[in-house]
């Protein structure tokens, strides 16, 4: 499935709920009792995983469409580097602070949650450079998109259709599809019961992309890959 910029937003909010578990904003913290492993974790199992994502499904597709000599994501991209490059310096340090002697640990460990600290204040700033600027341009990228093609998609509205009716009809609108087509359903709900269906009956072989998102009216493009 493809990352809309709604889905993005919600994991941001939970990768920020962590970051402020783990790294509070100056925080009164015991140095020589709190985890420099649970850091290390999330850096390297959540954060580090969701900026190649990021990359893949926000970046590159940014870059594809707007026609620079250069690439409009570069400072993002710069950032992920740096959070990587320290992600691996934290790991150093909290490997050294496992095996220091009593006497050295003090000081590892100040020196590991001093820079983490410095980490996260880069991380809340790049979240927040992709939710005021990165993201707005690729739902405007999306939009414009859906725009020069959707003359030549079926539009399917099931608004005015029975509720029993509906899926039935839409996923027989969707095998009539050939490989890389679609077609655009409208409804008066979020489909994301449909979603499910989709996923569990036809797993890797479509896609689905938000075009618009309620309050009232929900669109949504479903394709064949």
């Amino acid at each position: 499935m493809t990352l809309t910029p709604e889905m993005i937003r919600a994991h941001h909010g939970d990768l920020v709920a962590e970051l402020d578990r783990l790294l509070p904003v100056d925080p009164p913290r015991d140095w020589m009792n709190a985890d420099p492993v649970a850091v290390v974790h999330f850096l390297r199992d959540e954060l580090l995983p969701h900026a190649h994502e990021e990359e893949r499904e926000v970046y590159d597709v940014i870059d594809a469409q707007v026609k620079a000599s250069f690439r409009v994501t570069e400072t993002m991209r710069l950032d992920h580097a740096y959070i990587q490059q320290m992600t691996e310096r934290l790991a150093a340090l909290a490997g050294q602070l496992a095996q220091a002697p009593q006497t050295e640990q003090e000081a590892l460990a100040a020196r590991f949650w001093r820079e983490a600290d410095r980490l996260g204040a880069v991380i809340r700033l790049h979240l927040q450079k992709e939710e005021t600027a990165y993201l707005p341009l690729l739902a405007q990228l999306a939009v414009a998109g859906g725009a020069d093609s959707e003359s030549a998609e079926t539009i399917l509205d099931v608004r005015e259709i029975p509720p029993v009716r509906r899926h039935e009809l839409i996923f027989e609108t969707y095998e009539q599809l050939q490989p890389g087509q679609a077609f655009i359903l409208v409804n008066d709900h979020d489909p994301r019961p449909l979603y499910y269906q989709f996923q569990a009956e036809h797993t890797g072989e479509f896609t689905w992309d938000y075009l618009e998102q309620g309050p009232v009216v929900w669109r949504v493009r479903i394709g064949r890959r």
